[in-house]
């Protein structure tokens, strides 16, 4: 089976040669990996990785100079994804790419990089954004006060350039299932246009403006995705965290007031274009599982089970009507020796099996800080379970 009809056949549950699986690699995990495991196919990004990893360690990692920190994020920058073409080359079935990630068209401050205090960028929502640690964090908000929002205009999604990624991937990755990565209602706008703690005031406190606002970052959304499945991608990848450890970050009640409307429409969008539709949340999921079956989800990723979420509780009760898209723990399995994390693996395997609406995947980004061994032991394991070694 080529990795779309195997990802596409279990969602319908239907047989399949092996489970699918999905890697999903920060990009200084996929300089690790390939400097240190296996190397990439392509000699120019082999080069980099090398380079940029080599750096980033001589550099003392988070200690490192910025430019050093910074280098790796060039394997996920400007629409074409590296780390996740690489993650390909190790059995990844799907390939994720972003049509309009903020950062991948912000306005970098170069100077910054090398003489400020913080590497800082303003991207296409008008949010500054700032190096830290790794990872781009907001600086400053894009919407400032309610009279902001009033008036926010959001960037123009029609841009033909802004879909060429899948068109390229397609022709590069014809058996591939390409997901397009939009962002839903909650989590992309709580922590870049607003800041989290204004997000979930402004609620409270103004929430016709914030419906009205929803309905129009909605509106955005759904045109990305449409434009980037008649680009190529068949699978929509909705961001969008909901909780933290063992709890949601809103009440069930307000969720279903604010949330689920948008990710509904997110979903039957997906559908109406002959997409599947994914949901990637952070935290504890299991008090909307209910309404991710009422609402027609398709697949649900990363299902963390540091954050309190039981898989096979889970799967037992809705594994009939969505998938599943987890089983390696990157967390917890930082800690665990080899034999540990191998045991888990296949704990996860057998619970979701082969034709059980499960794709194995990591429950998150895996991070650089995962051990070697342990690395080596997640893709023995994969490839074990691909050539029927753990069927019986």
């Amino acid at each position: 089976m080529t990795p779309r009809e195997r990802i596409w056949a279990t969602v319908k549950g239907q047989p399949v040669d092996h489970v699918p699986y999905y890697i999903w690699l920060n990009p200084h995990a996929a300089c690790k990996v390939i400097a240190e495991y296996k190397p990439a196919r392509d000699q120019g990004l082999n080069m980099l990785a090398r380079f940029a990893w080599k750096r980033f360690i001589k550099g003392g990692e988070l200690d490192a100079a910025r430019i050093w920190r910074a280098l790796p994020l060039l394997l996920d920058y400007h629409s074409f994804n590296y780390a996740d073409t690489y993650a390909s080359e190790l059995g990844s079935d799907i390939i994720l790419a972003v049509a309009a990630t903020p950062w991948h068209f912000a306005k970098l401050d170069l100077p910054s990089l090398f003489f400020g205090e913080q590497f800082k960028m303003k991207d296409m929502f008008g949010t500054d954004i700032a190096l830290g640690g790794i990872y781009p964090d907001m600086h400053k908000p894009a919407i400032k006060d309610i009279e902001a929002l009033k008036g926010y205009q959001l960037p123009d999604p029609k841009k033909q350039s802004y879909y060429n990624v899948f068109r390229r991937y397609r022709k590069q990755f014809p058996g591939h299932s390409i997901a397009t990565e939009i962002f839903g209602p909650e989590d992309f706008p709580s922590n870049f246009l607003f800041g989290f703690e204004k997000y979930i005031l402004y609620l409270c406190e103004y929430p016709e403006e914030m419906k009205a606002f929803l309905i129009k970052w909605i509106d955005y959304q759904v045109e990305l995705l449409v434009n980037s499945v008649r680009a190529g991608a068949d699978i929509a990848f909705i961001g969008d965290d909901y909780g933290y450890d063992n709890a949601t970050f809103l009440s069930p009640r307000m969720w279903k007031e604010f949330i689920y409307p948008g990710l509904k429409r997110l979903i039957d969008a997906a559908h109406e274009e002959g997409a599947l539709a994914l949901l990637h949340s952070c935290g504890y999921q299991m008090t909307h599982l209910k309404d991710y079956v009422d609402a027609g989800l398709d697949l649900l990723q990363a299902f963390q089970p540091k954050s309190g979420n039981d898989f096979e509780k889970a799967h037992r009760e809705f594994g009939g009507r969505l998938t599943f898209v987890t089983g390696i723990d990157i967390q917890q399995g930082e800690s665990w020796t080899p034999e540990q994390l191998k045991a888990d693996i296949l704990r996860s395997y057998r619970i979701g099996g082969r034709n059980g609406r499960h794709v194995l995947a990591t429950s998150h980004e895996m991070q650089y800080t995962m051990p070697l061994a342990n690395i080596r032991t997640i893709f023995e394991t994969l490839d074990e379970i691909r050539q029927g070694e753990h069927d019986s």
